[in-house]
């Protein structure tokens, strides 16, 4: 027989991921059979933000959840990105927009890096683009170098479906770096001479932010 036991975590501070969202976790539900206790599972109880105690279970098991960072603490965009990548790769697949505002709802926020010299902060962006032409479907994504996540499904060749889908997921970290006063470059690049068309198009996108320096040709 098994048995649910459930086990309060009130003063945990850590903001967790699983399946797509960011949370932080308030406690565990273990599962128990009698007959194998070796069995015994484990899934983290989350709360839905920092107001919110509504007691939700991820479905992924405790050992397969990735720890974020601690409730308050500031990542990096390149951390950031770790999650941004799993959550593309969900099966319901999630944006960086969505992640965002799931972790500032548990009560943390982005920072950027800063440069080992003066301290300063980091704020120009090389985003190297792989693409990968199939016979019937083709794929771009950033490398693991870069800063920021992008990834792309299209038609082999259809270059204006690829400028469409990066763009969009470019104007998502604009607006959360933008939220976060937080003013960057982000400049693309890529081996590919197949694209350099499209790699011009968005490295000469004119965008309106308060904080980013994005309307001057990124090139």
């Amino acid at each position: 027989m098994k048995h649910v036991k459930i086990m309060a975590m009130p003063d945990c501070k850590k903001l967790i991921y699983s399946g797509g969202m960011i949370a932080r976790q308030i406690g565990a539900m273990f599962v128990v059979d009698d007959e194998n206790t070796v069995l015994a599972e484990s899934y983290p109880i989350v709360a839905g933000g920092l107001s919110k105690a509504d007691g939700s279970i991820f479905p992924d098991e405790c050992i397969q959840t990735k720890m974020v960072c601690e409730a308050g603490q500031k990542i990096t965009p390149q951390h950031f990105a770790e999650f941004v990548k799993m959550g593309m790769h969900e099966e319901v697949p999630c944006t960086a927009w969505e992640l965002y505002h799931q972790l500032r709802e548990s009560g943390s926020d982005l920072m950027l890096p800063v440069w080992a010299h003066n301290k300063e902060a980091i704020r120009e962006y090389k985003i190297e683009l792989e693409f990968h032409d199939f016979q019937e479907d083709a794929c771009c994504h950033s490398t693991d170098t870069s800063a920021f996540f992008f990834e792309v499904y299209y038609k082999p060749g259809d270059k204006d479906d690829v400028f469409n889908q990066l763009s969009a997921q470019l104007m998502d970290y604009i607006n959360i770096l933008d939220t976060e006063e937080l003013g960057s470059k982000l400049i693309f690049t890529s081996v590919d001479p197949n694209y350099a068309d499209v790699i011009k198009r968005l490295n000469e996108m004119e965008i309106e932010t308060m904080n980013c320096d994005m309307r001057e040709p990124r090139q």
